[in-house]
């Protein structure tokens, strides 16, 4: 439990870094840890409050159409965490599966000649192949009149 609580830690900071936000599908009891908004979907990774559970849901029109949770009932770990650390920014992806399906919610800073530039999306492998890259829209919450 306590590397998840490190591994949101690390990819909340980096997701503040490059306010990457939507109105997430996090649940009262949730604190929002991830969210990427797409051309016509949105998705979320979300921990719960109380017990530190993670769970990640997709909606197209605001209606749930994927998600998928650690808790108790479940075997075996479902989120797991990792990072690539590079000069002037750094990497973060959260990895999970289902059916068949890989799924990476990355979150990326990279120093350029310009200053920083960050990115963020979620990549989608069925097997080996990669079937889905889905670059996040980017909404700075403090800053006026962002998107």
């Amino acid at each position: 439990m306590k590397k998840n609580i490190t591994a949101i830690i690390t990819l909340a900071n980096l997701v503040a870094m490059s306010c990457a936000h939507a109105e997430g599908m996090c649940k009262a009891h949730e604190a929002e840890t991830f969210t990427c908004e797409m051309q016509k979907s949105f998705s979320s990774l979300c921990e719960s409050k109380d017990v530190g559970t993670l769970s990640c849901r997709s909606a197209v029109a605001n209606k749930v159409n994927f998600e998928i949770s650690e808790s108790r009932a479940r075997k075996g770990k479902v989120f797991y965490f990792s990072s690539t650390p590079y000069s002037g920014g750094g990497e973060a992806h959260i990895r999970f599966s289902r059916a068949g399906y890989t799924y990476y919610l990355y979150d990326k800073s990279v120093k350029t000649d310009e200053g920083p530039t960050f990115s963020a999306g979620i990549v989608v492998y069925m097997g080996a192949t990669k079937i889905s890259d889905q670059v996040c829209g980017i909404r700075c919450l403090d800053t006026p009149g962002s998107v």
